[in-house]
């Protein structure tokens, strides 16, 4: 059961990231008037993308793959909140992966977390690479002649290498957040932490075992008190807070750019 205890600062802290908020989206700005604001910076559009978002429902890997794109694309790394937008991604990604865990989805997580979204196959006396399927294995995409098994690893030893064109979202997210050097150590460390739980979700629900969504709540449904925290404890329930929080820093700093932000390192 969600625990829905409300303090009044997180009620206050609510009212005015959604004033913020509307102080740029306004509905009732003329429509060009409010679409010329937000295609004056392209930072002002995302954030207001990541805003419109219903979650967990309305985000998946490719979602969060287009608003890292859109974010990339803006050539805009050189304001302080461009790291923000990257973190709240990040926080989406990790959120989505963490949810994904939690309901036995573990290729899904593990897409996130592990598997690079492309890996290239260099073969030698073969000039193209070959793109490998993401959810299957080198030696199968590659024996296409019926070669026996000792065959495949002498051809996979002697012939072939193997790069990694574009890492899983949420690795690659974390060190572009590290080498920017933009962003509190904190944060890192708290986000590496929640990263590394992910990965042992996965591991302890794989071991218990549960092997899908509906066997995992069919067994929660019949378990004892005792085994029920046991489980619970070590699941992700990852919430949205620092989503929110982010977004509403960045809302300041569009209001005050000399503000201070918890989020940004101070060098």
């Amino acid at each position: 059961m969600v625990n829905c205890k409300f303090t009044e600062s997180k009620i206050l802290e609510s009212a005015l990231h959604n004033q913020l908020f509307r102080n740029h989206s306004n509905c009732d700005w003329p429509r060009t008037q409010r679409e010329s604001y937000f295609e004056s910076d392209p930072l002002l559009l995302l954030n207001a993308e990541l805003e419109d978002l219903r979650l967990p429902h309305g985000i998946s890997e490719s979602a969060v793959e287009g608003l890292l794109n859109m974010l990339e694309g803006s050539g805009t790394s050189g304001q302080s909140y461009y790291w923000l937008l990257m973190a709240r991604i990040f926080e989406l990604a990790l959120f989505c992966a963490g949810h994904y865990a939690d309901n036995c989805e573990f290729s899904a997580a593990g897409d996130l977390l592990v598997n690079p979204r492309k890996v290239l196959i260099h073969r030698k006396g073969y000039p193209h690479a070959l793109v490998k399927q993401r959810h299957g294995r080198i030696s199968d995409q590659l024996n296409k002649g019926g070669m026996c098994r000792r065959q495949v690893l002498l051809l996979l030893k002697h012939e072939v290498t193997v790069e990694v064109a574009t890492p899983a979202i949420l690795p690659y997210l974390f060190e572009q957040l590290r080498h920017s050097r933009k962003i509190a150590s904190w944060y890192l460390n708290n986000a590496r932490e929640r990263m590394k739980k992910v990965a042992d979700t996965i591991g302890f629900l794989s071991a218990w075992p549960a092997t899908s969504f509906e066997d995992f709540h069919r067994r929660m449904q019949i378990a004892s008190p005792k085994t029920y925290r046991f489980v619970s404890d070590h699941l992700c329930r990852f919430d949205t807070r620092y989503f929110e929080r982010l977004g509403l820093e960045i809302q300041k700093l569009i209001e005050n750019s000399d503000d201070t932000c918890e989020f940004l390192a101070h060098h």
